[in-house]
């Protein structure tokens, strides 16, 4: 930066203060932050030049440069300044202050564009509510306030700010290339008038427009129109993520530049003849469409080919967001996007995306400050959307949608995206309900694309796609590809697989070398199986349990253990028993010989198939499924495990085509259960439109739907009594890592049980809830109210 380009005479004005550990150093001057913060808008808008068409505002661009420039000059007040250097706290918010800069040039700007530039600087930290209850509470107080506000910027410092805009702005408006995005210089007052403005007028202006943004906000809430709500969140989403992006220094963002096809291919080992069906026509579909394909059959490179073919250069690919389930597979798929071509620019995003971060920088012989430090900064990059590639749960989306806090930047981010909806099968209906409704409002409002995924999928929920998407478009493997991924024969069993003679059976098929999948419905018995097959098999074979109320450090014991003994890829396979519940479904890379199953949904059932023979190194393997306990144990719909069973038993003692798994499904959802399915989907979906789709708007962040979020969607953690010593030690120790994989997943309805019962209360701001209930590393977490 030349003397020309920069402010040297407003270096003694700061923006932020000193980081801790440089005593003595300056602090951030303002135009350096402004400068940050610039450079970040420019790079968003390379993201997305066409965003100011897609939203119906054509001064976009203008509007965020100069509300980006001007957000923080209200930093420049003295009482501000001494804050930041260890004075007393200023008692004002300075975005408010900054408002009086805008008559220096709202000459350049419509009625429209000048409330626009207003409400993304004035509320680019707190919502409406809070600034209004502050400055506009009452006449009087209001008044007195803004006028103590604007008495706090010295003559000489107005001065400065405003040679900065004359003498500055257009050499960085060239040096950010903004001009041709519709970027340009304003014609300001002069410089005796701005003064005469600020110094007089400033304070009664501030209040005026605070008054015509709270009418402002209140017309565009009555309106309703989805172009003016995108505009809205694009506007308060960028600034935003340019400050927080600015403040972190987190570098220059990246486009997700995707290789060409011959590339992508050549680094998987693969050539354009040998690829699938599947795999081609995703290669030259360039809209949303949906993928049938089995499992191993190449899914994942089949979506990344269709994500690579929807970049175009009118409309680049803003951001590819690959979304799945569970956190397990969530991690999966982190590593093998970054060996699948994106080395240092994919993100994880999910609850403990830290820890399992922190766990991959270990592996990687990193010592175990250097670890947390840099888990830490990538889960901070993540949470500024700085990767262009991110995995994350469909969860993280709803965020959004409810309006938690932040939800204009994640909003913002999600522009133009392109989406993977991998293992959309797995949604409980409800949940499928609320995801369905966001991928229809973000395909019609927001330019997104999607590819949605499974091995299987019953026509209802073909249907609900196609209505999503937009499109009937469906990629579908041929049958060839089907047969070829023939692996298992189903056996249907009578009677219940905790039985003694059963259970004799499964430790002999053990002892005979072969590692058997045992999977429960639910944790208490999963538990009763672990129990009786380690008394029966005495230590012969190992017998291992997985389920969801493990600990992390448990958890990752168990599968380090499991990936040694059964995973797809290892070299030291030997005999194990597994016992799991339905967690083992989709988040385990693991090859077992043979399954025994409790009857579950038919979808369910498939996704547990998958874990056995996997390598596909016998012709087929067994799985077996009983008819016990059929009620679904309050964990599935009674009335579809026992259709699903009537399925299983017209076809037992048949190898399984997966190609024929959806009229499977068809069978299991019509007449009655297909009504009360449609009926409970269609009741969530109105619920979820109406609560959020249709209450959408920016600068509202609504606690009511925040804590509705966390109920419905994200459970919660806990730390058994009996390890809060140790957490108390690790956290002590400065730990903090270490200490959270001692905390225990569990969902809000069964916490609000034991909270009940008194088995659990808060133990305080900041610190975990306590659940009172038995743990241990070999059956985790006990029941004290029975499933």
């Amino acid at each position: 930066m030349t003397s020309l380009l920069w402010p040297d005479w407003l270096d003694d004005i700061w923006a932020k203060s000193p980081e801790k550990d440089k005593n003595g150093e300056d602090g951030e001057s303002l135009a350096r932050h402004t400068w940050f913060v610039l450079q970040k808008l420019s790079e968003m808008i390379e993201l997305r030049p066409y965003l100011p068409e897609m939203v119906g505002f054509p001064g976009l661009w203008q509007t965020l440069f100069w509300s980006c420039l001007l957000h923080d000059f209200g930093k420049a007040a003295k009482g501000f300044q001494n804050g930041l250097r260890e004075g007393p706290r200023w008692p004002h918010r300075h975005e408010v202050l900054s408002l009086a800069f805008l008559d220096w040039i709202n000459k350049g700007f419509s009625k429209d564009e000048n409330l626009w530039t207003a409400a993304a600087i004035v509320y680019h930290h707190k919502d409406p509510d809070e600034i209004t209850f502050f400055y506009l509470g009452s006449k009087d107080c209001s008044e007195n306030t803004v006028g103590d506000l604007t008495a706090g910027i010295e003559e000489s410092v107005l001065k400065g700010l405003w040679q900065w805009l004359a003498e500055c702005i257009p050499t960085w408006i060239e040096e950010l290339g903004l001009a041709s995005s519709g970027v340009k210089m304003v014609d300001l007052v002069s410089r005796d008038n701005a003064l005469n403005l600020f110094i007089s007028k400033g304070s009664m202006n501030i209040r005026e427009l605070l008054m015509n943004l709270r009418r402002w906000l209140r017309q565009t809430s009555r309106l309703r129109k989805d172009v003016l709500t995108v505009g809205t969140l694009a506007l308060r989403g960028h600034i935003i993520s340019c400050d927080h992006t600015a403040s972190a220094h987190a570098g220059s963002l990246s486009k997700c530049q995707l290789y060409n096809t011959d590339e992508l291919l050549t680094q998987w080992g693969l050539l354009k003849e040998t690829l699938y069906s599947h795999q081609t026509a995703c290669l030259n579909t360039r809209e949303s469409a949906i993928l049938i394909a089995p499992t191993g059959s190449g899914k994942t490179e089949a979506a990344l080919l269709w994500a690579h073919n929807q970049d175009d250069s009118e409309k680049p690919i803003s951001r590819l967001l690959y979304t799945l389930p569970y956190q397990a597979s969530m991690n999966a798929m982190y590593g093998r996007l970054i060996q699948k071509g994106f080395p240092g620019r994919v993100g994880l995003e999910h609850s403990r995306s830290v820890l399992a971060l922190y766990r991959r920088y270990l592996e990687e012989d990193y010592g175990r400050k250097q670890a947390m430090k840099l888990a830490r900064w990538a889960r901070q990059l993540a949470r500024l959307h700085y990767y262009p590639v991110r995995v994350l749960s469909p969860y993280q989306m709803l965020k959004g949608l409810y309006r938690l806090k932040g939800y204009e930047s994640l909003l913002t981010d999600f522009l133009g995206g392109v989406f993977i909806f991998d293992e959309i099968h797995a949604y409980d209906v409800k949940r499928l309900a609320a995801i369905l409704a966001t991928i229809k409002y973000l395909r019609k409002n927001f330019g997104a694309r999607f590819l949605v995924m499974s091995a299987t999928l019953p026509g209802l929920l073909q249907s609900k796609l196609a209505d999503a998407l937009g499109t009937n478009k469906i990629i579908q493997a041929t049958p060839e590809v089907f047969r070829k991924f023939q692996r298992h024969r189903l056996l249907v069993r009578e009677g219940d697989l905790l039985e003694g003679s059963w259970l004799k059976r499964i430790a002999n098929e053990a002892k005979n070398n072969l590692s058997v999948l045992v999977c429960c419905n639910t944790i208490m018995r999963a538990q009763q199986a672990y129990n009786e097959l380690s008394k029966e098999l005495a230590n012969r074979v190992e017998v291992l349990l997985l389920h969801g109320r493990f600990n992390g450090r448990d958890r990752l014991s168990k599968e380090i253990i499991i990936q040694d003994t059964s995973g797809s890829q290892s070299k030291a396979r030997r005999p194990i028993i597994l016992v799991s519940t339905q967690v083992v479904e989709v988040s385990l890379d693991i090859d077992l010989d043979v399954i025994y199953s409790d009857p579950a949904p038919l979808e369910a059932l498939i996704q547990r198939f998958g874990r056995i023979n996997r390598r596909r190194l016998k012709e087929w393997a067994p799985v077996n499924v009983f008819t016990e306990p059929s009620d679904g144990r309050h964990v599935y719909q009674e009335e579809l495990v026992l259709r699903s069973l009537e399925v299983l038993k017209k076809n037992a003692g048949n190898l399984i085509n997966e190609e024929e798994i959806s009229c499977w499904l068809d069978e299991v959802y019509h007449g009655k259960v297909a009504e009360s399915w449609n009926n409970e989907f269609q009741e969530s979906y109105t619920e979820f439109e109406a609560s959020c789709l249709k209450t959408l708007r920016a600068f509202d962040a609504d606690e009511s739907l925040e804590e509705l979020f966390y109920r419905a969607f994200d459970g919660m953690e806990v730390l058994p009594a009996c390890l809060e010593s140790e957490y108390q030690t690790l956290m002590s120790a400065n730990e903090p890592l270490e200490a959270s994989q001692l905390l225990v997943p569990l969902s809000w309805r069964h916490y609000c049980m034991l909270r009940s019962k008194g088995f659990a209360w808060n133990n305080g701001r900041g610190r975990p809830n306590i659940v009172d209930v038995p743990y241990n590393s070999e059956v985790g977490l006990m029941n004290k109210i029975s499933n």
